[in-house]
């Protein structure tokens, strides 16, 4: 039995000078098209969520939608963590460990520096650009979530629809 964390960066978003606040930013028009393709990837790699969880940020949550929207997620049911907003690794593992035993694979949707950090940290893998739209596919082995530690994830899968090291792709498997 294994836990798998699929860790996607919010959509391109629009630098909106019509909001007051950073967490009002919306996504912009290739923003929404981005979501939804990595949306479909995540389909096309059999990845079925049980829990989608989301920063308030109204960029990462358009984000979650467009994916509750591809798997017939309930909008409802996405649980929006506001400690995953502007969350540092410390924070997002905390997070993580709280996520609730009955559900293994659990899509969780935020930011950078955070995310690419988090990654980083929880597989020892450095990476060294997780763009908007990124996915990042970890799975733990015969684990529970409040057990995840740094380094004992595996990084099975990504996806980005940019460069990775100047070499364009758009999935990288079995990393």
């Amino acid at each position: 039995m294994f836990l798998e964390l699929v860790m996607v960066r919010h959509a391109k978003s629009l630098h909106d000078s019509y909001v007051d606040l950073d967490m009002e930013r919306h996504l912009s028009a290739r923003g929404y098209s981005d979501a939804a393709e990595a949306a479909r990837w995540c389909n096309t790699k059999k990845l079925i969520p049980s829990l989608l969880v989301s920063s308030p940020a109204v960029r990462a949550f358009s984000t979650a939608l467009i994916f509750a929207n591809r798997y017939g997620y309930p909008p409802s049911d996405i649980v929006l963590n506001g400690s995953v907003y502007e969350a540092g690794t410390r924070q997002l593992v905390y997070v993580i460990r709280e996520f609730p035993a009955e559900h293994k694979c659990i899509f969780m949707f935020g930011h950078n520096p955070g995310f690419e950090e988090t990654i980083s940290l929880l597989t020892g893998k450095p990476i060294s650009h997780f763009p908007t739209s990124g996915v990042a596919r970890i799975q733990f082995d015969r684990l529970q979530w409040p057990e995840v530690e740094p380094g004992i994830g595996m990084l099975n899968d990504m996806y980005s629809r940019t460069c990775f090291a100047g070499v364009s792709m758009l999935s990288f498997s079995n990393l």
